[in-house]
C-alpha cells in the first residue's frame, strides 16, 4: 500500500529554479532589512529606542479589533517592558530585537482582524 501512494504521489525535488523568486532573493539581499521592511533602525546606542518601541506597540495593540485581544497585547507590553526595565547590554540588544520581531507580529494580527472583522464585547458598550 504504501509503494502505491509514493508512486501516485512522488516527492517533489528539492532544489527547484524558479527566476522570479531568485530575482527577488537576490534583489532584496542588497537592501538592509530596515529599509526593506520600513522599519526604523533602533539600536541599544540610541537611549529613545526602547520607548519608541514600547509607544508603537501600544499604538498596535489599540488598534486590534477584539476587545480580549486588545487587552491582552496592552497588558502584555506594559508587563514585560516593566520586567526588563532593568536590562542593559547585550540582553538589552536581543530583547529590543524580540520586541520588533513581537511588534510585526501584532501588526499582522491588526491586518488580519480587519479581513476578519468580529461582533462587539459586551464590555464595549457604553452603558
Amino acid at each position: 500500500l504504501t509503494a502505491i501512494f509514493v508512486s501516485f504521489f512522488p516527492r517533489p525535488p528539492t532544489a527547484v529554479h524558479h527566476p522570479i523568486r531568485s530575482f527577488h532573493n537576490k534583489a532584496q539581499s542588497s537592501i538592509p532589512y530596515s529599509r526593506r521592511f520600513n522599519q526604523a533602525n533602533t539600536s541599544m546606542s540610541s537611549p529613545q529606542a526602547p520607548i519608541s518601541l514600547f509607544r508603537s506597540l501600544l499604538r498596535e495593540a489599540n488598534k486590534v479589533d477584539n476587545y480580549n485581544f486588545r487587552h491582552y497585547a496592552i497588558r502584555r507590553t506594559r508587563a514585560g517592558f516593566a520586567a526588563n526595565r532593568e536590562m542593559t547590554g547585550n540582553e538589552a540588544v536581543v530583547a529590543l530585537n524580540e520586541g520588533q520581531e513581537q511588534l510585526a507580529v501584532l501588526k499582522r494580527q491588526v491586518v488580519l482582524g480587519k479581513l476578519y472583522p468580529s461582533s462587539r464585547s459586551v464590555m464595549e458598550y457604553n452603558v
